[in-house]
């Protein structure tokens, strides 16, 4: 089972009633759970926290849109993050250099820009990102979700940045979170042989991203109404429930 975190397991600072049970009854069941965000603004670890204090202490995998925006630099290009710190760990750990969108002039050639959700953003960081790729730089977002669940309605997402970045640059993104190539290669990689789409469940809120992401990997999606309303309403839907803990019925036996 391949399962969404923002709007299906919490909702901003709140873990939605019932979605940590509703994971520990769903491995007890004797299924895996692989947990694929597109939110990139903070590391790995600050998510693996947040289900540990939840109350998910096993999982088999959680891949962020920031590891997959990663896979798209080479080792030893310069990056220009303007983005969270969680794109800038994930560059690291991709052997790139990450260079900082702050005040200070940028000396060398950029030979990429990711974009990413962060609060920092401001116009200066905006034209720092635009004049980089005006000058060659590849455009990389880590997601297109111009929104994000919150417990107090939806806030902007990375979508809403990068969207300023590819108006001011007059260059259109390459995109590596759902439910894009680059994140589908990722969770193909990381499950192996053992990927079976056929007995492979996506379970998430976004219809444009977590129910396209499932056509991508060929697999069933079950749509939960706890995060953001249906944004698309082309895409195929096997079940509908309120809430993680109404899909226990639905995910017995899957993978």
């Amino acid at each position: 089972m391949i399962c969404d975190l923002d709007g299906v397991v919490w909702s901003g600072p709140k873990v939605i009633e019932g979605s940590a049970e509703a994971i520990g009854r769903i491995q007890d069941m004797g299924s895996s759970i692989w947990f694929v965000t597109n939110n990139s603004n903070k590391p790995a670890s600050f998510y693996l926290k947040r289900l540990a204090d939840a109350g998910v202490e096993h999982y088999d995998h959680l891949i962020t849109s920031a590891q997959a925006a990663a896979t798209l630099v080479n080792s030893g290009e310069k990056v220009l993050i303007c983005a969270g710190a969680g794109v800038e760990e994930a560059v690291i750990k991709a052997g790139a250099v990450p260079v900082a969108n702050n005040d200070d002039p940028i000396i060398d050639e950029i030979d990429a820009v990711i974009v990413g959700l962060h609060t920092e953003f401001d116009y200066y960081r905006l034209d720092r990102a635009a004049r980089a790729v005006r000058k060659g730089a590849r455009l990389i977002g880590t997601n297109s979700d111009v929104t994000f669940p919150t417990d107090d309605g939806e806030a902007p997402g990375g979508g809403a940045i990068l969207a300023a970045v590819e108006a001011a640059s007059g260059v259109a993104a390459v995109l590596a979170g759902k439910p894009n190539v680059a994140m589908a290669v990722a969770v193909k990689e990381v499950l192996g042989g053992g990927f079976d789409p056929e007995k492979t469940l996506m379970i998430g809120d976004r219809y444009s991203t977590d129910g396209q992401f499932a056509l991508q990997l060929g697999c069933r999606f079950l749509a939960v109404s706890s995060g953001v309303s249906p944004d698309d309403h082309t895409v195929p839907v096997w079940q509908r429930v309120a809430f993680l803990s109404d899909a226990l019925q639905f995910v017995s036996g899957r993978g």
